[in-house]
């Protein structure tokens, strides 16, 4: 959960961004991508697996986070101006915000999105979560380890990759 966070936080901003720089384009395919992230999020706080990208979206469908977010983030994607799409996000991040507090696995977190640091871009700032679900581990081994990608997923984006077993189950194997 703290490496789904961290990805949140690596490109929140961006939506802003390249808006700003003009690109609508990039927008669009940095909020759609951000719409993956959030929905990954919601499956890992659920405990549900997460399909691949065939079955994503259906078993989307069967999380309770579905009720609220699928018309939010259907917005999100299909939405033609960045105000729009900023605001649908920052409902999508609050959300998700929320349902991290009610899950009590770290202090209580402010769920509103803020500003990007100096700039004008509202982001939920997912390095806070990260951090605090981090600051809550207590085993010393887990502490310790280096690893900060997440899963193999959380890291690595090819089908054939993810689909072959082998070396999937081993994967943990070579970062540990």
């Amino acid at each position: 959960m703290a490496s789904q966070w961290r990805k949140i936080s690596q490109e929140e901003a961006f939506v802003g961004r390249t808006h700003q720089v003009e690109d609508e384009l990039g927008s669009r395919v940095v909020a759609a991508r951000m719409v993956r992230e959030i929905m990954r999020l919601c499956f890992i706080q659920e405990k549900k697996y997460i399909p691949y990208t065939k079955w994503f979206g259906k078993g989307f469908q069967q999380l309770e986070s579905a009720a609220h977010l699928t018309p939010v983030l259907l917005d999100v994607i299909s939405v033609t101006d960045f105000e729009s799409r900023e605001s649908k996000l920052s409902e999508a991040y609050e959300y998700v915000a929320t349902r991290h507090n009610n899950l009590n696995i770290t202090e209580q977190l402010e769920a509103e999105v803020s500003d990007f640091w100096d700039r004008p871009f509202k982001v939920i700032h997912g390095e806070r979560f990260e951090k605090a679900i981090k600051d809550e581990i207590k085993s010393e081994i887990l502490k310790n380890l280096t690893i900060k990608f997440g899963s193999v997923d959380q890291f690595v984006d090819d089908t054939d990759f993810l689909s072959n077993h082998e070396v999937t189950s081993k994967s943990s194997e070579l970062y540990i």
